[in-house]
């Protein structure tokens, strides 16, 4: 009997652990950390380079145009952009505004109008810059935890500055002008996670900032008018934290 006795309390003292782990249920694993996830504002900067057209019609006197050329521009951009995003599963919503610096310039030999181009020969230059613009625009896209692809439109706005100079004999007449311009923009780009609250970015985006025609008073010639529609056509990279 004390034999016995013995034998059961080894056998309870080893498999006491045992029972009580038993006695607590059935095993529940925890709970997977949550995925992360792009939804929140955000702030960053960026730079790239850009080629823009400006597509000239020259008339005298409201008569049809005597002469259509393109100024083809083209230089560095640069700039900060900021926004909010909002996930959900894997569709991406949000908003983004930016301004850019630029250095898009173009230059081109204007044509002389009919009856002015023999002698004394006629002279024109013809220069166009866009200093800035800016884009305010909607995303939407497919997300993973580490990076999204988006497409992206809304409206653009910018400024584009005028100078032409024309030389007739001993003659020589300027104008300048410069105006703000407003139109859309629409484009693609992927972002992508690097470090925490960290991501880079790269981007297309094409701008339509319209039409508008200016007048040019050049003494001796009539006044011409010049009708200028103004495109864009950017890529850039950038870098974004995540608030």
């Amino acid at each position: 009997m004390r034999r016995y006795a013995i034998a059961v309390v080894t056998l309870v003292t080893l498999c006491g652990p045992t029972l009580a782990a038993d006695l607590r249920g059935p095993f529940v694993p925890s709970a997977a950390p949550p995925e992360p996830s792009w939804t929140g504002f955000y702030a960053g900067i960026n730079a790239g380079g850009a080629v823009a057209n400006g597509h000239l019609d020259f008339s005298l006197a409201g008569l049809p145009a005597f002469a259509s050329v393109d100024n083809n521009l083209s230089g560095a951009v640069g700039g900060v952009q900021g926004g909010y995003n909002w996930q959900n599963g894997p569709l991406l919503l949000g908003f983004e505004t930016d301004a850019q610096l630029s250095g898009l310039r173009g230059e081109l030999t204007a044509p002389c109008p009919p009856g002015f181009c023999g002698p004394p020969a006629l002279a024109a230059s013809y220069k166009q810059e866009v200093p800035w613009f800016g884009t305010v625009r909607g995303r939407v896209g497919y997300a993973t935890p580490g990076w999204f692809a988006y497409g992206t439109a809304g409206f653009a706005y910018g400024r584009l500055d005028t100078k032409a100079s024309a030389t007739a004999g001993g003659l020589t007449a300027t104008f300048d002008s410069g105006d703000t311009r407003t139109g859309w923009t629409a484009g693609v780009g992927i972002e992508v996670a690097f470090a925490p609250n960290w991501s880079a970015k790269l981007e297309y985006l094409h701008l339509d900032l319209g039409d508008r025609s200016f007048n040019w008073v050049l003494v001796p010639l009539p006044p011409i008018t010049d009708r200028t529609d103004l495109t864009l056509d950017v890529v850039r990279a950038g870098v974004n934290y995540r608030f």
